[in-house]
């Protein structure tokens, strides 16, 4: 089976790593609206924990990084007058360094994750939803703050006004997202945040039509159990787009393009509201607690 998933996260590295454990051809489209310029260098975090994750060598009490890294250069930088509010760990550094030195000298975004992706031994295309830039901006009353300041530095803590998509209108989907999209058998949505995960995936012109016009069953994992997210402050992004923060908010936002969703055991009694949209719905355990859950909810996913 050809199966393309769209993920930004941890919650999406898990099941990544879930359903690169079945027998199928995987390939994975991965959010690039978090990416952004730190210490002279392309950092694209939703890429990169994908491709380590895959790798074995993500540091899971983290959920982001590289196990056993260390932060030297991190240190060097505070001293000479940084803010080091961003942690980047030395291997990790070094990742991002390389793809930016492959992009100056002229390959593409795609092309600096294809060479990163194998070197590090990752068996499934890794796909940029876009080679083109594009940042996720929070509006809060501290002002317009990309994703990264709003999470990291800020911890998430100011309200949300607004969510936007800045150089979405330029954007495209790359020919090999399309070519995923379109060819796959199976299209899964990842547990990840609707609005700042997989939301400027959809901000990209042309990639929801994608979805809605292909073949492929498209099915999702609610991150959502109850009125909260499981992790992150995706109740917080789903309240500022006047929806609510929970998985019926979450179907809805889909339901243009979605056949079926995995809900929390604890959302079954919103089943009714979610078939209502058009999308069918089954409830489950949808914690990911360790590889046994991780394989488990892969495979029902490809069997709804």
């Amino acid at each position: 089976m050809k199966v393309a998933a769209l993920a930004g996260g941890t919650g999406s590295a898990k099941l990544l790593r879930g359903l690169s454990r079945l027998d199928i051809d995987l390939s994975v489209v991965a959010n690039v609206g978090d990416n952004v310029w730190m210490y002279g260098a392309y950092v694209c975090p939703d890429i990169d924990v994908t491709c380590y994750t895959l790798s074995g060598i993500a540091d899971s009490s983290r959920g982001w990084g590289i196990d056993g890294d260390t932060f030297a250069a991190l240190g060097m930088f505070a001293r000479a007058g940084l803010e080091t509010w961003f942690r980047l760990g030395d291997r990790d550094l070094s990742v991002c360094m390389a793809r930016t030195e492959m992009m100056r000298r002229g390959s593409t975004l795609t092309e600096a994750t294809e060479k990163v992706r194998r070197g590090l031994g990752v068996r499934s295309p890794v796909l940029p939803a876009s080679d083109q830039e594009l940042e996720t901006r929070v509006d809060t009353p501290m002002g317009d703050l990309h994703l990264q300041e709003f999470w990291v530095r800020e911890r998430g803590l100011p309200r949300v006004t607004a969510v936007r998509y800045k150089g979405a209108r330029s954007a495209r989907p790359t020919a090999r997202v399309r070519e995923a999209i379109l060819e796959a058998e199976r299209v899964v949505l990842c547990p990840a945040n609707p609005v700042t995960s997989i939301g400027p995936m959809l901000a990209v012109p042309g990639l929801r039509r994608l979805l809605a016009d292909s073949d492929a069953r498209v099915v999702a994992l609610s991150p959502m159990s109850g009125r909260r997210p499981i992790s992150g402050p995706a109740g917080k992004f789903m309240k500022a787009l006047g929806r609510e923060a929970d998985s019926v908010g979450v179907a809805g936002l889909y339901s243009s393009f979605l056949d079926a969703i995995i809900v929390s055991r604890e959302d079954e009694g919103m089943r009714r509201k979610i078939q209502a949209l058009g999308v069918e719905c089954e409830a489950s355990d949808t914690l990911m607690r360790g590889p046994d859950d991780e394989l488990r909810l892969a495979k029902e996913l490809l069997r709804l």
